[in-house]
């Protein structure tokens, strides 16, 4: 059966949506707000043909893309983010979850930022590149604030299934959180 394709499936813009998605959790932004800030972006990314092209073919981690976002939004909305974790950084995949733990904790007006690649197959590369938003943590699970509608898609993570590391990445954990992709958003105090 043949099946309508979904926002996101063609576009290469997750990146935008989980910023987007973490300005909602901690502004409440709405459609048209959202919308505006979407476009503002895609039009700033125009202006600079090599660094659209890049996010167009994927050809980048988007972390610019990301950062860049947010310092843009925090002039329009206070913004506190933080990046528990350098480049250099080789974060466990405790020490990882520990950080989204006490920073959602407790919910609400908090989000976490992330980029994850999902592997079908220890030995294959990845078949999923993609960042989401985190709006929670109860109990053993990391909730998604995402804004893929696939039936495949990761709407939660659990605890001990991720791992930190591309090449630690196993049968029993075949996504990895690119650690110095995590950024914590909050309001300021």
């Amino acid at each position: 059966m043949v099946k309508p394709f979904f926002q996101g499936k063609l576009d290469t813009f997750c990146a935008i949506y989980a910023v987007l998605n973490a300005l909602r959790l901690t502004h409440g932004i709405r459609v048209l707000k959202a919308r505006d800030i979407l476009n503002e972006t895609l039009l700033a990314l125009a202006g600079a043909p090599e660094a659209f092209r890049a996010v167009l073919e994927q050809k980048t981690d988007y972390l610019n893309l990301v950062d860049g976002m947010l310092r843009a939004q925090s002039r329009a909305f206070p913004l506190e983010v933080r990046a528990p974790f350098s480049a250099a950084a080789r974060p466990s995949a405790s020490e990882v979850w520990q950080v989204c733990q006490q920073w959602l904790t407790p919910p609400g007006g908090r989000a976490v930022i992330f980029r994850f690649m999902r592997s079908l197959t220890p030995e294959g590369p990845p078949v999923n590149r993609h960042w989401t938003t985190a709006d929670r943590v109860d109990d053993e699970i990391l909730h998604l604030f995402d804004s893929s509608h696939e039936a495949e898609a990761i709407l939660n993570i659990r605890k001990d299934s991720f791992v930190t590391r591309p090449e630690a990445v196993s049968a029993g954990r075949l996504l990895y959180i690119q650690p110095d992709s995590l950024r914590l958003l909050r309001l300021p105090f």
